[in-house]
């Protein structure tokens, strides 16, 4: 039986094109288990690689020891960009749980303010060995300021700033960050932003020197209304005869807190003895006293702990300058 040739030739040519079409689907599926392939080892080298959630197994420790680098980094740019902070957490004084003097205002109370704090760190171990509520004034922008005012308030005191101001001439300037007569109400509050900036745990304020600023009512009214705005309390230091400060507090509503005694303002210790005993007799008369020494005096801090310790055994009690006012 004769073949049509066309048959023959058309079969050929179907052949060739299902051969074509059968190897490409064959490329195809080489290419796809291909890729299908480095899928699952990129998605297998990621789960046990270190940061993946199988990487335990591979790399005990891995995860820790790359979070402790990014800690450890995290806190080296912290301590470079704050050195002062990176000091009091390598000290085991200041990283202890803080406990905050007991403050006992029932009368008769004496608070004291100790003023001054902040240029030298001589005295601080003879204040920190004294077992009762004082409150730190502490200078702004000072050396040691923001070391002392951490070390203070971590060993259970309070802190307030000091702030510099104006005085009779010719020793107008008392120290960086300082108010004068004729700022701004808007100028008061930067410097005193500025100020509070440069010391921590501040709870109120009073003024460092200062008997020509002090004495200006509309200063003082400014100064006041800025420690009203930010939660302060206003002490009057009564470092001048005709201060201001209590007359802008209290008319502003704040509660009164003037410095009835300078403690040290000799600086012998029978003379420190003496002023102690004013203060304890001002508490048994009125309720409350409050008087003000200083950090740096030499014969101050001892002799004032030696008559707290008496004053209390005679029955006087000790609180903060913020719990009390008089």
């Amino acid at each position: 039986m004769d073949r049509d040739p066309g048959v023959g030739y058309v079969t050929s040519v179907e052949e060739r094109r299902l051969l074509r079409e059968k190897k490409k689907r064959r490329k195809r599926i080489r290419n796809f288990s291909i890729l299908g392939a480095c899928l699952l080892l990129a998605v297998a080298a990621f789960l046990f690689s270190p940061a993946g959630p199988f990487g335990q197994f591979l790399f005990p420790g891995s995860e820790e020891h790359a979070s402790l680098e990014a800690e450890e980094g995290q806190g080296a740019a912290e301590a470079k960009s704050t050195p002062h902070l990176a000091a009091h957490e390598a000290n085991p004084e200041i990283e202890r749980e803080r406990k905050e003097k007991p403050s006992n205002p029932a009368p008769p109370a004496v608070a004291i303010v100790v003023d001054d704090v902040g240029n030298s760190p001589e005295n601080l171990p003879q204040w920190l060995s004294i077992d009762a509520p004082l409150t730190f004034s502490t200078m702004p922008y000072c050396a040691a300021s923001f070391d002392l005012a951490e070390r203070l308030y971590q060993a259970g005191q309070r802190i307030m700033l000091h702030i510099p101001t104006e005085n009779e001439p010719p020793h107008s300037f008392s120290g960086k960050g300082q108010l004068s007569v004729g700022m701004s109400r808007e100028n008061v509050f930067a410097t005193l932003d500025a100020d509070l900036a440069t010391v921590p745990h501040v709870t109120g304020i009073n003024n460092h020197q200062g008997g020509r600023g002090c004495n200006d009512l509309q200063l003082m009214t400014y100064q006041c209304l800025w420690a009203q705005e930010r939660g302060l309390f206003v002490v009057d230091s009564d470092s001048s005869a005709h201060s201001q400060v209590t007359k802008a507090a209290t008319g502003l509503g704040m509660p009164r807190r003037r410095n009835q005694v300078f403690i040290d303002h000799d600086n012998n210790p029978d003379y420190i003895r003496s002023a102690m005993r004013r203060l304890a007799d001002i508490a048994r008369s009125n309720g409350t006293a409050i008087g003000i020494c200083h950090f740096h005096r030499p014969n101050t801090p001892r002799t004032v702990g030696e008559m707290i310790k008496t004053l209390q055994a005679e029955g006087i009690h000790f609180a903060f300058v913020q719990d009390i006012t008089n």
